[in-house]
């Protein structure tokens, strides 16, 4: 199992991304493997995510070559993309326009190589994709994200590529057993599971003695169907605070067990360290996890 980054690891708020020669030269020396990979994460984009939409409404050429490029210098293969926008946003059009983009997507990921594409089932808080709103568990909210879903899946079965959702608390697909429904309701082997121990934790059971059965659970919902691993974590409270890899309460060594029980085959992408000093931390964490599996 290759140890990535997700590049939007690298991204900050203060400055541009950086060019994708300087950011694909910055992973290499950390040790890293592969790459998740976010458009937003290269300067050459010339694009900045929204709160809604994730995706660019266009791909520049000079990105697209810039970033194949930058892969094969490093030999850090792009192995997934961030295909992420607000599948249940209350606006049709916002939805219509995710999708829009979603298209010229994955005709970038097969250009690159990609095998996977991102998802994030989204929330019916409007202003923010990753936000919490009661109405998620709305029939209505369900209906909305599950057609654009659908529509997305259409997309990449034309390029043979496959699409990862994730359980996440603030999402419509909030628990194992909604990701399950999701997968069994589009019923295509294009649809699939990323594994992010950390967003399995809902608000009060980010605490030591939930941790095992918390992933355990999971795993037995969608174990066979993960596709992809995220190596976030989660700090202990009765909140939801995440964090880098090996600073929370995720047990890393049992998530590699799990892993192995299962036949997992991919790659893990660490996520959610964000300070480059914390890096060398988080590899050498998830490398002893990973050893204590054999």
């Amino acid at each position: 199992m290759r140890t990535g980054i997700c590049t939007t690891d690298f991204e900050v708020t203060d400055r541009l991304p950086l060019p994708a020669d300087r950011l694909f030269g910055r992973i290499r020396e950390f040790g890293f493997g592969c790459v998740q990979f976010a458009f937003s994460s290269i300067a050459e984009s010339e694009f900045s995510p929204t709160g809604q939409i994730e995706i660019p409404d266009r791909i520049p050429t000079a990105a697209l070559d810039a970033a194949a490029r930058s892969a094969d210098r490093f030999d850090l293969p792009i192995e997934v993309i961030n295909g992420t926008f607000n599948m249940a946003h209350p606006d049709e059009d916002v939805r219509h326009e995710g999708i829009k983009r979603f298209a010229l997507l994955t005709e970038a990921a097969e250009i690159l190589g990609a095998k996977y594409i991102s998802l994030c089932s989204g929330t019916r808080f409007e202003e923010h994709l990753w936000t919490y709103s009661p109405e998620n568990r709305s029939p209505a909210a369900w209906v909305d994200m599950l057609d654009t879903v659908k529509r997305a899946v259409e997309l990449a079965e034309r390029r043979n590529i496959t699409l990862a959702i994730e359980s996440e608390a603030s999402n419509i697909i909030d628990t194992p057993e909604n990701a399950r429904r999701v997968m069994d309701e589009v019923g295509s082997d294009h649809l699939k599971m990323i594994l992010d121990c950390a967003n399995l934790f809902h608000v009060g059971r980010a605490h030591p003695e939930y941790v095992q059965e918390t992933i355990a659970h999971a795993f037995d919902l969608f174990g066979d169907d993960i596709v992809i691993a995220h190596g976030k974590d989660i700090r202990e409270g009765d909140g939801i605070a995440f964090c880098g890899t090996g600073r929370g309460i995720v047990d890393f060594p049992f998530t590699a067990q799990m892993l192995k029980k299962y036949g997992y085959t991919g790659d893990m992408f660490l996520h959610g360290i964000y300070d480059e000093a914390d890096m060398p931390f988080a590899l050498a964490h998830w490398k002893a996890a990973e050893q204590s599996a054999e």
